[in-house]
């Protein structure tokens, strides 16, 4: 049933990145999602150099504690995901619940910020975090403009997708 524990947690980054990579695939319909993207690909005519969405394993994660930082090779100083379609793509940074918050959301706020290129109609950014409280609380009270073009994914530790809001604006509510 949907109340059973998980067989991983999604709270942690990578599995988070995951369940968004799945969620962007068959809920909002990207054709193209990658995890651990080159930034120099984004607009490369062979397309985005990145990895496919892995399945993860979860007898394996409960047997191999490394297993969840290995299970596959994040190479340093890439966008943890995008998702392309003809003529956009959106760039997510994300953080799972190891990461301390106030510092996590400040690296995501600041990774994102520095990565828009002014005038590029064709981008849009998000972040990915936890569904904790305390995470909740922080993206709930953070008021500046610049956050507006940022989408706030979240991920519960059974890899359901969510979305927050920054400095408490509404969300459009689903139809």
């Amino acid at each position: 049933s949907a109340m059973t524990e998980p067989d991983v947690d999604y709270h942690r980054e990578k599995y988070g990145l995951v369940a968004l990579a799945h969620y962007l695939t068959d809920v909002e319909a990207w054709p193209t999602v990658r995890l651990s993207v080159a930034a120099e690909s984004l607009d490369a005519p062979g397309g985005l150099n990145g990895l496919l969405p892995p399945t993860i394993d979860p007898e394996r994660d409960r047997a191999d504690s490394r297993y969840r930082y290995v299970f596959y090779t994040d190479i340093g100083g890439r966008i943890d995901l995008v998702a392309a379609k003809p003529g956009h793509a959106l760039l997510v940074e994300a953080k799972g619940r190891s990461a301390k918050v106030q510092a996590g959301i400040e690296q995501l706020i600041g990774r994102t910020i520095l990565s828009i290129e002014p005038g590029r109609s064709d981008r849009s950014y998000a972040i990915l975090v936890p569904d904790l409280p305390s995470w909740m609380r922080v993206v709930q009270t953070a008021r500046h403009p610049a956050l507006s073009q940022i989408k706030d994914y979240t991920v519960s530790p059974n890899g359901v997708i969510g979305r927050c809001a920054w400095g408490g604006e509404s969300l459009p509510q689903p139809r």
